[in-house]
Protein backbone atom coordinates (compact mmCIF):
# COMPACT_ATOMS: atom_id res chain seq x y z
CA UNK A 1 0.00 0.00 0.00
CA UNK A 2 1.30 3.43 -0.96
CA UNK A 3 1.49 6.02 1.85
CA UNK A 4 3.00 8.91 -0.13
CA UNK A 5 5.26 9.78 -3.05
CA UNK A 6 7.61 12.79 -3.21
CA UNK A 7 9.69 14.24 -6.02
CA UNK A 8 11.63 17.35 -6.96
CA UNK A 9 13.69 18.65 -9.88
CA UNK A 10 11.75 16.51 -12.35
CA UNK A 11 10.10 18.07 -15.41
CA UNK A 12 7.77 20.83 -14.13
CA UNK A 13 8.51 20.05 -10.46
CA UNK A 14 11.25 22.23 -9.02
CA UNK A 15 10.82 22.24 -5.25
CA UNK A 16 9.77 19.20 -3.26
CA UNK A 17 6.13 18.18 -3.73
CA UNK A 18 4.33 15.26 -2.06
CA UNK A 19 1.24 13.31 -3.03
CA UNK A 20 -0.16 11.58 0.04
CA UNK A 21 -2.56 8.66 0.48
CA UNK A 22 -2.61 9.19 4.24
CA UNK A 23 -6.04 10.36 5.33
CA UNK A 24 -6.43 13.55 7.31
CA UNK A 25 -8.55 13.78 10.45
CA UNK A 26 -11.59 15.23 8.67
CA UNK A 27 -14.89 13.39 8.69
CA UNK A 28 -17.57 13.46 6.00
CA UNK A 29 -21.11 14.56 6.75
CA UNK A 30 -22.23 11.16 5.47
CA UNK A 31 -20.23 8.53 7.37
CA UNK A 32 -20.63 6.04 4.53
CA UNK A 33 -18.34 8.22 2.36
CA UNK A 34 -15.53 7.68 4.88
CA UNK A 35 -16.22 3.96 5.17
CA UNK A 36 -16.02 3.34 1.44
CA UNK A 37 -12.94 5.51 0.82
CA UNK A 38 -10.68 4.66 3.77
CA UNK A 39 -8.33 1.78 4.51
CA UNK A 40 -7.73 1.05 8.19
CA UNK A 41 -4.12 0.05 8.76
CA UNK A 42 -1.37 0.32 11.37
CA UNK A 43 -3.15 2.82 13.58
CA UNK A 44 -3.83 5.23 10.75
CA UNK A 45 -6.31 5.59 7.92
CA UNK A 46 -5.23 5.61 4.28
CA UNK A 47 -7.04 6.59 1.11
CA UNK A 48 -8.14 4.12 -1.54
CA UNK A 49 -8.42 6.81 -4.21
CA UNK A 50 -6.60 10.06 -4.99
CA UNK A 51 -7.57 12.30 -7.92
CA UNK A 52 -5.48 15.11 -9.44
CA UNK A 53 -7.10 18.05 -11.20
CA UNK A 54 -5.63 21.08 -12.92
CA UNK A 55 -5.31 23.01 -16.14
CA UNK A 56 -3.69 21.58 -19.26
CA UNK A 57 0.07 21.90 -18.90
CA UNK A 58 -0.12 22.31 -15.13
CA UNK A 59 1.97 19.21 -14.40
CA UNK A 60 -0.67 16.57 -13.60
CA UNK A 61 0.85 14.06 -15.99
CA UNK A 62 4.36 14.83 -14.77
CA UNK A 63 3.74 13.39 -11.31
CA UNK A 64 2.36 10.25 -12.99
CA UNK A 65 5.47 10.05 -15.18
CA UNK A 66 7.67 10.66 -12.14
CA UNK A 67 6.09 7.70 -10.36
CA UNK A 68 6.38 5.67 -13.56
CA UNK A 69 10.07 6.50 -13.85
CA UNK A 70 10.59 5.61 -10.18
CA UNK A 71 8.83 2.27 -10.70
CA UNK A 72 10.80 1.52 -13.88
CA UNK A 73 14.08 2.18 -12.10
CA UNK A 74 13.21 -0.26 -9.31
CA UNK A 75 12.15 -2.97 -11.76
CA UNK A 76 14.59 -2.48 -14.64
CA UNK A 77 17.70 -0.51 -13.65
CA UNK A 78 19.81 -3.68 -13.68
CA UNK A 79 18.65 -4.80 -17.14
CA UNK A 80 18.47 -1.44 -18.96
CA UNK A 81 21.79 0.35 -19.36
CA UNK A 82 21.69 4.14 -19.00
CA UNK A 83 18.00 4.13 -18.08
CA UNK A 84 18.28 7.36 -16.02
CA UNK A 85 20.23 9.12 -18.77
CA UNK A 86 17.62 8.13 -21.36
CA UNK A 87 14.62 9.28 -19.38
CA UNK A 88 15.47 11.82 -16.69
CA UNK A 89 14.41 15.40 -17.34
CA UNK A 90 15.27 17.90 -14.60
CA UNK A 91 13.48 21.21 -14.15
CA UNK A 92 14.64 23.62 -16.87
CA UNK A 93 13.42 27.04 -15.76
CA UNK A 94 15.72 27.95 -12.91
CA UNK A 95 19.11 29.63 -13.11
CA UNK A 96 20.10 28.19 -9.74
CA UNK A 97 22.62 25.36 -9.57
CA UNK A 98 20.92 22.13 -8.46
CA UNK A 99 22.26 19.41 -6.19
CA UNK A 100 20.81 16.65 -8.33
CA UNK A 101 18.98 15.88 -11.58
CA UNK A 102 15.98 14.36 -9.85
CA UNK A 103 14.85 13.37 -6.34
CA UNK A 104 12.32 10.58 -5.75
CA UNK A 105 11.03 8.96 -2.55
CA UNK A 106 8.16 6.69 -1.62
CA UNK A 107 6.75 5.46 1.66
CA UNK A 108 4.89 2.17 1.39
CA UNK A 109 3.52 -0.56 3.61
CA UNK A 110 4.21 -4.19 2.73
CA UNK A 111 2.63 -6.71 5.03
CA UNK A 112 3.01 -5.21 8.49
CA UNK A 113 6.14 -3.19 7.71
CA UNK A 114 6.51 0.41 6.56
CA UNK A 115 9.47 1.32 4.36
CA UNK A 116 10.85 4.64 3.14
CA UNK A 117 12.91 4.32 -0.02
CA UNK A 118 14.34 6.84 -2.44
CA UNK A 119 17.22 7.98 -4.60
CA UNK A 120 18.63 11.00 -6.42
CA UNK A 121 20.08 11.12 -9.93
CA UNK A 122 23.39 12.81 -10.72
CA UNK A 123 24.13 15.00 -13.71
CA UNK A 124 25.68 12.11 -15.68
CA UNK A 125 22.73 9.82 -15.09
CA UNK A 126 24.44 8.06 -12.18
CA UNK A 127 22.77 7.18 -8.89
CA UNK A 128 23.97 9.99 -6.68
CA UNK A 129 22.38 8.91 -3.40
CA UNK A 130 20.06 6.06 -2.42
CA UNK A 131 18.47 5.09 0.87
CA UNK A 132 16.18 2.54 2.46
CA UNK A 133 14.72 2.96 5.94
CA UNK A 134 12.48 0.48 7.65
CA UNK A 135 11.11 -0.70 10.99
CA UNK A 136 13.46 -1.54 13.83
CA UNK A 137 12.88 -2.51 17.45
CA UNK A 138 11.16 0.75 18.30
CA UNK A 139 11.60 3.35 15.60
CA UNK A 140 12.56 3.62 11.94
CA UNK A 141 16.22 2.97 11.17
CA UNK A 142 18.38 2.93 8.09
CA UNK A 143 18.77 -0.36 6.21
CA UNK A 144 21.28 1.03 3.75
CA UNK A 145 22.61 4.41 2.67
CA UNK A 146 24.42 5.06 -0.60
CA UNK A 147 26.46 8.10 -1.55
CA UNK A 148 29.41 8.99 -3.74
CA UNK A 149 31.61 7.57 -0.96
CA UNK A 150 30.05 4.10 -1.14
CA UNK A 151 27.26 2.01 0.35
CA UNK A 152 26.75 1.68 4.09
CA UNK A 153 24.65 -1.36 5.05
CA UNK A 154 23.05 -1.99 8.44
CA UNK A 155 24.03 -5.63 9.15
CA UNK A 156 21.36 -6.07 11.83
CA UNK A 157 18.37 -5.02 9.75
CA UNK A 158 19.53 -5.56 6.17
CA UNK A 159 21.90 -8.56 6.13
CA UNK A 160 20.94 -9.32 2.50
CA UNK A 161 23.05 -6.34 1.43
CA UNK A 162 26.27 -7.43 3.12
CA UNK A 163 28.04 -10.17 1.18
CA UNK A 164 27.37 -9.03 -2.37
CA UNK A 165 29.82 -8.30 -5.21
CA UNK A 166 29.27 -4.55 -5.03
CA UNK A 167 32.02 -4.01 -7.59
CA UNK A 168 29.58 -5.36 -10.20
CA UNK A 169 26.98 -2.69 -9.40
CA UNK A 170 26.84 -0.14 -12.22
CA UNK A 171 26.69 3.49 -11.20
CA UNK A 172 23.38 3.94 -13.05
CA UNK A 173 21.72 0.93 -11.32
CA UNK A 174 19.93 0.89 -7.99
CA UNK A 175 21.40 -1.03 -5.08
CA UNK A 176 17.88 -2.09 -4.11
CA UNK A 177 17.38 -3.77 -7.50
CA UNK A 178 20.87 -5.26 -7.26
CA UNK A 179 20.02 -6.86 -3.89
CA UNK A 180 16.72 -8.14 -5.28
CA UNK A 181 18.61 -9.83 -8.14
CA UNK A 182 20.49 -11.79 -5.47
CA UNK A 183 17.17 -12.85 -3.89
CA UNK A 184 17.23 -10.45 -0.95
CA UNK A 185 13.99 -10.86 0.97
CA UNK A 186 13.15 -7.20 1.66
CA UNK A 187 14.53 -5.78 -1.59
CA UNK A 188 12.73 -8.44 -3.63
CA UNK A 189 9.43 -7.70 -1.86
CA UNK A 190 9.72 -4.00 -2.75
CA UNK A 191 10.79 -4.71 -6.34
CA UNK A 192 8.03 -7.29 -6.83
CA UNK A 193 5.41 -4.86 -5.56
CA UNK A 194 6.27 -2.41 -8.34
CA UNK A 195 6.79 -5.18 -10.88
CA UNK A 196 3.50 -7.00 -10.42
CA UNK A 197 1.19 -4.78 -8.38
CA UNK A 198 1.63 -1.29 -9.84
CA UNK A 199 0.02 -0.71 -13.25
CA UNK A 200 0.04 2.41 -15.42
CA UNK A 201 -2.59 3.32 -17.99
CA UNK A 202 -2.34 6.26 -20.33
CA UNK A 203 0.03 8.06 -22.65
CA UNK A 204 3.79 7.95 -22.01
CA UNK A 205 6.35 9.98 -23.91
CA UNK A 206 8.94 7.20 -23.53
CA UNK A 207 9.28 3.86 -25.36
CA UNK A 208 7.16 1.13 -23.83
CA UNK A 209 10.10 -1.18 -23.12
CA UNK A 210 11.59 1.36 -20.71
CA UNK A 211 8.56 1.66 -18.46
CA UNK A 212 7.05 -1.79 -18.88
CA UNK A 213 10.01 -4.12 -19.31
CA UNK A 214 8.56 -6.37 -16.63
CA UNK A 215 5.46 -6.88 -18.77
CA UNK A 216 6.17 -6.56 -22.49
CA UNK A 217 2.82 -8.05 -23.47
CA UNK A 218 0.13 -6.09 -25.23
CA UNK A 219 -2.39 -3.97 -23.31
CA UNK A 220 -5.33 -6.38 -23.49
CA UNK A 221 -3.36 -9.47 -22.45
CA UNK A 222 -4.58 -9.73 -18.86
CA UNK A 223 -8.22 -9.69 -19.97
CA UNK A 224 -7.44 -12.12 -22.79
CA UNK A 225 -5.99 -14.55 -20.26
CA UNK A 226 -9.27 -14.59 -18.35
CA UNK A 227 -11.09 -15.59 -21.54
CA UNK A 228 -8.48 -18.22 -22.44
CA UNK A 229 -8.62 -19.62 -18.89
CA UNK A 230 -12.34 -20.26 -19.17
CA UNK A 231 -13.55 -17.11 -17.39
CA UNK A 232 -15.22 -15.46 -20.36
CA UNK A 233 -18.54 -15.25 -18.48
CA UNK A 234 -16.81 -13.04 -15.92
CA UNK A 235 -15.50 -10.77 -18.67
CA UNK A 236 -18.92 -10.66 -20.35
CA UNK A 237 -20.51 -9.73 -17.01
CA UNK A 238 -18.10 -6.82 -16.58
CA UNK A 239 -18.86 -5.65 -20.11
CA UNK A 240 -22.62 -5.90 -19.58
CA UNK A 241 -22.34 -3.98 -16.31
CA UNK A 242 -20.82 -1.18 -18.40
CA UNK A 243 -23.71 -1.29 -20.87
CA UNK A 244 -21.80 -3.31 -23.50
CA UNK A 245 -24.10 -6.22 -24.29
CA UNK A 246 -22.18 -8.96 -26.05
CA UNK A 247 -23.44 -12.51 -26.32
CA UNK A 248 -20.04 -14.16 -26.57
CA UNK A 249 -16.32 -13.50 -26.73
CA UNK A 250 -13.32 -15.40 -28.09
CA UNK A 251 -9.58 -14.82 -28.28
CA UNK A 252 -8.08 -16.09 -31.51
CA UNK A 253 -4.32 -16.53 -31.44
CA UNK A 254 -2.27 -15.99 -34.60
CA UNK A 255 0.52 -18.18 -35.97
CA UNK A 256 3.01 -15.38 -35.36
CA UNK A 257 3.67 -15.15 -31.60
CA UNK A 258 4.85 -11.57 -32.03
CA UNK A 259 1.42 -10.47 -33.22
CA UNK A 260 -1.47 -9.76 -30.91
CA UNK A 261 -4.33 -12.24 -30.84
CA UNK A 262 -7.61 -11.24 -32.44
CA UNK A 263 -10.30 -10.44 -29.89
CA UNK A 264 -13.70 -11.29 -31.33
CA UNK A 265 -16.90 -10.09 -29.73
CA UNK A 266 -20.33 -11.36 -30.73
CA UNK A 267 -23.73 -9.67 -30.74
CA UNK A 268 -27.15 -11.11 -31.48
CA UNK A 269 -28.83 -10.51 -34.84
CA UNK A 270 -32.60 -9.94 -34.61
CA UNK A 271 -35.47 -10.20 -37.07
CA UNK A 272 -38.25 -7.63 -37.39
CA UNK A 273 -40.14 -9.23 -34.52
CA UNK A 274 -37.19 -8.95 -32.14
CA UNK A 275 -36.30 -12.65 -32.16
CA UNK A 276 -32.67 -13.74 -32.15
CA UNK A 277 -31.83 -15.30 -35.50
CA UNK A 278 -28.04 -15.39 -35.36
CA UNK A 279 -24.84 -13.75 -34.23
CA UNK A 280 -22.54 -11.15 -35.76
CA UNK A 281 -18.79 -11.20 -35.11
CA UNK A 282 -17.01 -7.94 -34.32
CA UNK A 283 -13.29 -7.32 -33.93
CA UNK A 284 -12.45 -5.32 -30.81
CA UNK A 285 -9.71 -3.24 -32.45
CA UNK A 286 -11.28 -2.74 -35.88
CA UNK A 287 -14.99 -2.48 -35.10
CA UNK A 288 -15.38 -1.10 -31.59
CA UNK A 289 -14.79 2.33 -30.05
CA UNK A 290 -11.72 3.50 -28.17
CA UNK A 291 -13.80 3.59 -25.00
CA UNK A 292 -14.89 -0.04 -25.39
CA UNK A 293 -11.34 -1.14 -26.03
CA UNK A 294 -10.05 0.85 -23.04
CA UNK A 295 -12.66 -0.66 -20.74
CA UNK A 296 -11.88 -4.16 -22.03
CA UNK A 297 -8.20 -3.87 -21.14
CA UNK A 298 -9.11 -2.47 -17.71
CA UNK A 299 -11.06 -5.61 -16.80
CA UNK A 300 -8.16 -8.01 -16.34
CA UNK A 301 -5.99 -5.47 -14.59
CA UNK A 302 -8.68 -4.42 -12.13
CA UNK A 303 -9.76 -7.96 -11.30
CA UNK A 304 -6.13 -8.72 -10.46
CA UNK A 305 -5.86 -5.59 -8.30
CA UNK A 306 -9.06 -6.36 -6.43
CA UNK A 307 -7.83 -9.88 -5.68
CA UNK A 308 -4.17 -9.16 -4.91
CA UNK A 309 -3.97 -5.48 -4.00
CA UNK A 310 -1.69 -2.87 -5.49
CA UNK A 311 -1.96 0.48 -7.24
CA UNK A 312 -3.69 1.31 -10.52
CA UNK A 313 -2.55 4.59 -12.09
CA UNK A 314 -4.46 6.23 -14.94
CA UNK A 315 -3.55 9.50 -16.61
CA UNK A 316 -6.68 11.26 -17.90
CA UNK A 317 -8.93 8.43 -16.81
CA UNK A 318 -11.97 10.21 -18.25
CA UNK A 319 -10.69 9.93 -21.84
CA UNK A 320 -13.23 7.99 -23.94
CA UNK A 321 -15.43 7.21 -20.93
CA UNK A 322 -18.96 8.49 -20.37
CA UNK A 323 -19.20 10.24 -16.94
CA UNK A 324 -21.62 7.57 -15.68
CA UNK A 325 -19.27 4.75 -16.68
CA UNK A 326 -16.33 6.53 -15.08
CA UNK A 327 -18.22 6.92 -11.82
CA UNK A 328 -19.22 3.26 -11.97
CA UNK A 329 -15.60 2.25 -12.53
CA UNK A 330 -14.30 4.25 -9.59
CA UNK A 331 -17.08 2.94 -7.34
CA UNK A 332 -15.61 -0.54 -7.77
CA UNK A 333 -12.56 0.57 -5.76
CA UNK A 334 -14.87 1.87 -3.04
CA UNK A 335 -16.87 -1.36 -2.81
CA UNK A 336 -15.36 -3.60 -0.13
CA UNK A 337 -17.18 -6.64 -1.50
CA UNK A 338 -15.39 -6.19 -4.84
CA UNK A 339 -12.12 -4.54 -3.83
CA UNK A 340 -11.32 -7.14 -1.20
CA UNK A 341 -7.56 -6.48 -1.19
CA UNK A 342 -7.87 -2.69 -0.73
CA UNK A 343 -6.32 -1.83 -4.09
CA UNK A 344 -5.57 1.87 -4.55
CA UNK A 345 -6.34 4.16 -7.49
CA UNK A 346 -4.47 7.29 -8.58
CA UNK A 347 -5.81 9.21 -11.55
CA UNK A 348 -5.80 12.58 -13.28
CA UNK A 349 -8.99 13.99 -14.73
CA UNK A 350 -10.91 17.04 -15.93
CA UNK A 351 -14.29 15.46 -15.11
CA UNK A 352 -15.76 17.49 -12.24
CA UNK A 353 -18.75 15.13 -11.91
CA UNK A 354 -16.57 13.19 -9.47
CA UNK A 355 -16.01 16.23 -7.24
CA UNK A 356 -18.85 15.62 -4.82
CA UNK A 357 -18.76 15.29 -1.01
CA UNK A 358 -21.36 12.55 -1.42
CA UNK A 359 -18.80 10.51 -3.30
CA UNK A 360 -15.27 11.38 -2.14
CA UNK A 361 -13.57 13.23 0.72
CA UNK A 362 -11.77 16.56 0.52
CA UNK A 363 -8.35 15.00 1.11
CA UNK A 364 -8.83 12.79 -1.97
CA UNK A 365 -8.72 15.76 -4.35
CA UNK A 366 -5.35 17.21 -5.33
CA UNK A 367 -4.68 20.15 -7.61
CA UNK A 368 -1.66 20.87 -9.82
CA UNK A 369 -1.00 24.53 -10.52
CA UNK A 370 1.83 26.28 -12.36
CA UNK A 371 3.41 29.22 -10.53
CA UNK A 372 4.79 32.36 -12.18
CA UNK A 373 8.20 30.64 -12.05
CA UNK A 374 6.92 27.78 -14.26
CA UNK A 375 7.12 25.15 -11.53
CA UNK A 376 4.22 22.94 -10.42
CA UNK A 377 2.69 23.33 -6.99
CA UNK A 378 0.72 20.33 -5.73
CA UNK A 379 -1.86 20.78 -2.99
CA UNK A 380 -4.88 19.01 -1.57
CA UNK A 381 -8.37 20.41 -1.18
CA UNK A 382 -8.01 19.60 2.52
CA UNK A 383 -5.03 22.03 2.65
CA UNK A 384 -7.33 24.96 1.84
CA UNK A 385 -8.97 26.75 4.76
CA UNK A 386 -12.63 27.58 5.04
CA UNK A 387 -13.92 24.77 2.79
CA UNK A 388 -16.84 22.89 4.32
CA UNK A 389 -16.88 19.12 4.11
CA UNK A 390 -20.29 19.25 2.41
CA UNK A 391 -19.50 22.11 0.01
CA UNK A 392 -20.22 21.89 -3.72
CA UNK A 393 -16.63 21.07 -4.65
CA UNK A 394 -17.21 21.08 -8.40
CA UNK A 395 -18.98 24.44 -8.49
CA UNK A 396 -16.40 26.10 -6.24
CA UNK A 397 -13.52 24.66 -8.26
CA UNK A 398 -14.95 25.87 -11.57
CA UNK A 399 -15.59 29.30 -10.05
CA UNK A 400 -11.88 29.61 -9.29
CA UNK A 401 -12.10 29.25 -5.52
CA UNK A 402 -9.46 26.51 -5.42
CA UNK A 403 -7.11 27.80 -8.13
CA UNK A 404 -5.63 25.31 -10.63
CA UNK A 405 -7.74 26.67 -13.51
CA UNK A 406 -6.45 27.70 -16.94
CA UNK A 407 -5.93 31.41 -17.62
CA UNK A 408 -7.72 31.87 -20.91
CA UNK A 409 -7.47 34.79 -23.28
CA UNK A 410 -10.01 36.06 -25.79
CA UNK A 411 -8.89 34.92 -29.21
CA UNK A 412 -11.11 37.33 -31.14
CA UNK A 413 -9.98 40.35 -29.12
CA UNK A 414 -6.33 39.41 -29.60
CA UNK A 415 -6.65 38.96 -33.37
CA UNK A 416 -8.56 42.23 -33.81
CA UNK A 417 -5.78 44.35 -32.28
Amino acid sequence: MIVDFSLSNYRSFNGMQTLSFKATGLTSVDESVDRMNLIDGHGADYLKIVAIYGANGSGKSNIIEGLQFFSAMIVSSIEVDDLPKMTIQPFLFSSEETENFGYFQIILILGNSKYRYGFTIGKRGEIQTEWLFGPASHNETYYFKRSTLGIEVNPEWFPEGIELPKDKLREDSLFLTFCAAYDGKISRAIRDYFKSQVSFEGYSRYPEYIFDRSNTRYDESSTDELVIDGKKDLVLTWLREAGMNYSDIAVEKTDDERRRPRINLYKHVYDNEGKVVGQRKLNLVRDESQGSRKYYRYIGRLISKFENGGLFVSDEIDNNFHPSLLKKLISLFQNKEINKANAQLLFTSHDTNLMSPDYMRRDQFYFAEKTLLEDTRLYSLSDLKGIRNNADFARQYLSGAYGALPILGNYLEETEK
